[in-house]
């Protein structure tokens, strides 16, 4: 990682929620803590502590401590965070439900506040686990708390229907709470294949233009703040008019998604490639500079051309352009397409790349690691 960064920036970007998730998680887990700190430290000075929680609260507020401090270090171990965490509070929620059934809902009338953070286990799973798997783990779970329930109760000394009542009320309002939670889980995938179909290119099923416009910003701001280097690669299929008119246009679509699939196969994990316009491929390369990405350019340029793509060959017009001092995404964006016509204009079939002024970002600065591309 490098210095300065937050932790959000090692997250994957195919959640958009994912960012978000590590925020609320980084403020949950201290909230659990305090709250399981808070329930022993007013039970100690109410003097109603009881055995159970005097086991397991310090326990529980420590647990959640320990996961804010491993997942401050390890961000992208987010999910298995929430597993840990589901676990700690489901556990601990299953024994109150017992509990509190068997020795202490006979003598009043309403749950005790424990028992208010039964539902955030539904919430967690929710979260973390796709609907169907929520949903089942939920109903699995409320099952449990039901049977655990139902025990305590036939082994409380007295049986009333106060007690009754607020057993009732409390599985009516966590069924409510399952259905709505339902809802929402249904809400969020119909939001998340809407969000790939907004950010998704059906043919190639590359990223967009739309969506590549915020990548671009979002290295634009980190080169300006980090000082880092990055490179733009625009491709180009040369006489793609002329494949269509001449094979067709489902051959055409093939060939797209051919060079798609190629020119992925040569990229690292950090380049991000989209479908930028009818023919044209933009393919984003964080910390390279102007020579690895004329490098790079070249072997997209072989990968294509080395053999026949449905049947057609097929070669590229590649343009390069590396991030200078003071850039926007617009000034970037004008050069490697400048760069890209050029090489038409010189017969296509080749890579050319931007002069090199002095002002481009250098990969490494004195003093300093890191790699270029």
């Amino acid at each position: 990682m490098l210095r300065g960064m937050n932790p959000y920036a090692t997250m994957e970007v195919d959640d958009p929620l994912e960012g978000l998730r590590l925020r609320v998680t980084l403020w949950l887990l201290p909230m659990g803590a305090v709250a399981a700190l808070a329930a022993w430290g007013f039970s100690v000075v109410a003097g109603v502590l009881n055995p159970l929680d005097r086991v397991l609260l310090w326990p529980m507020a420590l647990g959640f401590v320990a996961l804010e401090v491993y997942l401050w270090r390890n961000p992208q171990r987010i999910r298995q965070v929430w597993k840990a965490a589901l676990a700690l509070l489901a556990v601990y929620e299953l024994s109150v439900v017992y509990y509190e059934a068997a020795f202490f809902l006979y003598r009043r009338d309403g749950i005790s506040p424990a028992l208010l953070w039964f539902p955030m286990v539904y919430l967690t799973a929710f979260v973390l686990l796709n609907r169907r798997q929520a949903f089942r783990f939920s109903l699995s779970y409320l099952a449990l708390g039901l049977l655990l329930g139902g025990a305590g109760l036939l082994s409380s000394p007295v049986i009333n229907p106060t007690a009754l009542n607020t057993a009732l009320q409390f599985v009516l309002s966590n069924l409510a709470y399952l259905m709505l939670l339902y809802v929402f889980a249904s809400l969020r995938r119909h939001y998340a294949q809407m969000h790939q179909m907004a950010h998704t290119d059906p043919l190639t099923n590359l990223t967009n233009r739309r969506a590549m416009q915020g990548r671009l910003e979002a290295e634009l701001e980190r080169a300006q703040r980090y000082r880092r280097p990055f490179a733009l690669l625009l491709a180009d299929i040369d006489h793609f008019k002329q494949i269509n008119d001449t094979y067709g246009h489902p051959v055409g679509d093939q060939v797209l998604r051919e060079v798609a699939a190629r020119m992925q196969q040569h990229l690292r994990e950090s380049d991000a490639l989209a479908r930028w316009g009818g023919e044209e491929f933009l393919i984003l390369a964080p910390e390279t500079e102007l020579g690895p990405a004329q490098g790079l350019a070249q072997r997209l340029l072989e990968a294509v051309r080395q053999a026949p793509l449905a049947g057609v060959p097929v070669s590229l017009s590649i343009g390069v352009a590396a991030y200078r001092l003071g850039d926007t995404v617009a000034a970037l964006l004008s050069r490697v397409d400048e760069a890209m016509y050029r090489a038409k204009a010189l017969g296509r079939n080749r890579v050319v790349a931007e002069d090199a002024p002095e002002d481009i970002i250098p990969a490494h600065w004195p003093g300093e690691g890191g790699a270029g591309g």
